[in-house]
């Protein structure tokens, strides 16, 4: 009977030390490197806001079929690896400044489709921005200048780029602020990739998410087949905080 008993405590001690253990290296391995580069306050709620394209009518605006796409694959990344299930999806016209501006907020959809791109990148002074030509749209770099846009390699391939900001909510710096565009359509829902459980890891040891972030990644799609994001230009940059909730301390 002691035998058995010893047997026992035995067994359950291995087991608790492997579920510990497993524990702890999921831990290391997904929830911590995406809690480093979202770094969202858990005290707010994730607000997602998606672009509006010309389409449907002035009730219903019909959202980007990229931009959907990108939201869903963005819930489904903080609902795996940070257990947010909760995030509240709203088309950017209805979105309530008075409401939901010092939220965590995901901005989905540029300057085009989404009136809070101009809105809130105006206030992050970001080191890529988006400049207007008179058939597109293109990336460029504040300090250098180099530009990044859509282009047809071949008949088949086609590569977009798209900027990605980690920075503050400039309304409630304790607040996480997300954005995703892309020039084109392909960059928007291909950069929401980066967040995936591979990548992020990647990029929480690559770069400096506790400091404003700024990404300019590449997407390639080769007869539909759209390829693993790639940041082609990125670079912290300054955030003076201005909401009303910044800390004393901060400069």
């Amino acid at each position: 009977m002691q035998d058995l008993t010893v047997n026992l405590m035995a067994s359950l001690l291995a087991f608790v030390v492997g579920w510990a253990g497993r524990t702890l290296l999921q831990y290391h391995r997904t929830r911590k490197p995406a809690a480093r580069v979202w770094r969202l306050d858990r005290r707010r709620r994730v607000v997602m806001v998606v672009g509006e394209s010309g389409a449907g009518n002035s009730a219903y605006p019909k959202i980007p079929e990229t931009d959907a796409l990108a939201a869903m694959s963005l819930r489904q990344f903080l609902s795996q690896d940070l257990r947010r299930h909760e995030v509240t999806t709203v088309r950017a016209r209805v979105f309530a400044m008075a409401a939901d501006a010092e939220e965590n907020l995901v901005v989905i959809g540029g300057p085009v489709h989404n009136m809070l791109w101009p809105l809130l990148a105006d206030r992050l002074n970001p080191p890529f921005v988006f400049r207007q030509y008179p058939t597109e749209y293109r990336i460029v770099s504040v300090d250098g200048g180099a530009e990044y846009g859509e282009a047809a390699v071949d008949g088949t391939t086609l590569v977009d780029h798209a900027i990605v900001l980690l920075a503050r909510n400039p309304f409630a710096p304790g607040s996480r602020l997300v954005m995703i565009a892309g020039c084109a359509l392909l960059a928007t829902s291909g950069a929401t990739q980066l967040f995936a459980r591979g990548e992020i890891r990647a990029l929480a040891k690559a770069y400096d998410t506790a400091s404003p972030l700024a990404l300019v990644v590449r997407v390639e799609s080769v007869g539909g087949y759209v390829g693993r994001p790639e940041v082609v230009a990125a670079a912290n940059f300054p955030q003076t905080p201005t909401g009303s909730n910044a800390p004393a301390s901060a400069s």
